[in-house]
């Protein structure tokens, strides 16, 4: 005969399951209470997607700087969730491994989109690809490779050529970009490619006639990590080309600003109600 004991530690085992399974895929956020999020695995793509629509009308894609991190992303996720979620927008933040190329990332941006639309039956108008520094890198050369409506660079580098030669002689820059570059060397040389070729191909800067999207570029003055130079030379290119469809805003701050705080938040949700149509 079962114990009484045995019984009141099985239920109490089964309580401390059900709360952490709510615990951990329920996110309460400002103005949305209960957020189930769930994690998807597209073609070797880890994804964090927050949203209360299984059939989402617009989606914004964020890309977090810096080095891999699931942490970084799940916050990306709720964060961002939290002050897009009125203007009915689901957020799905990519989740990409560590010490991958340049080359490795972008693909892992382009299967997200790809992931977007397929599997979540979401059209490139209601699309955005939003990134800070490295990820705003990234969601220039999403538009590259990718059809979207918008995407939004937050200090992110455009000319990858230059950025590793800046970076070599500032070391806030070249402790997480000197990485980069060596993991692109091999991967130019187990491939027998040409770097410089390469760092082109792979540069927003020289493919700005590709780049048809609407485009909002945000970037800080005293950046000394990623120059504003980038951003600035980014604007001439699309001049040449005729592309009218971009934005620039100039702030007073560093490297690395909020995305989601004061002026900067308020450009942001601007510009995506104009691109995407999308208004709380």
């Amino acid at each position: 005969m079962v114990s009484k004991r045995l019984v009141l530690t099985a239920l109490l085992v089964i309580i401390i399951i059900f709360f952490t399974y709510i615990a951990v895929f329920t996110i309460t956020t400002t103005g949305h209470t209960y957020l189930k999020f769930s994690e998807e695995n597209y073609q070797g793509v880890k994804l964090i997607i927050c949203g209360q629509s299984s059939s989402p009308k617009s989606v914004v894609i964020v890309i977090h700087g810096g080095p891999a991190s699931k942490q970084t992303s799940i916050e990306y996720c709720r964060n961002f969730y939290s002050k897009l979620g009125d203007l009915n927008i689901t957020v799905v933040s990519l989740d990409y491994p560590a010490n991958l190329t340049l080359v490795e990332e972008i693909e892992q941006v382009v299967k997200t989109i790809e992931f977007v639309k397929n599997r979540m039956k979401v059209d490139r108008e209601s699309i955005c690809v939003v990134g800070s520094s490295k990820g705003g890198y990234l969601a220039l050369m999403s538009a590259v490779r990718e059809d979207v409506k918008c995407v939004v660079d937050a200090y992110g580098p455009t000319d990858l050529e230059e950025m590793f030669t800046y970076a070599r002689g500032e070391p806030a820059s070249w402790s997480e970009w000197g990485k980069y570059y060596y993991n692109l060397i091999t991967y130019v040389e187990e491939n027998e490619l040409n770097l410089t070729v390469l760092l082109k191909e792979i540069s927003p800067i020289y493919n700005a006639d590709k780049i048809d999207e609407d485009v909002l570029i945000m970037h800080g003055l005293r950046d000394i990590v990623v120059p504003v130079e980038h951003s600035l030379r980014l604007v001439e290119e699309f001049k040449k080309h005729g592309k009218e469809n971009y934005e620039l805003k100039l702030y007073e701050d560093v490297h690395g600003f909020p995305l989601l705080k004061d002026k900067v938040y308020r450009d942001l949700v601007s510009f995506l109600e104009k691109s995407l149509k999308v208004y709380g």
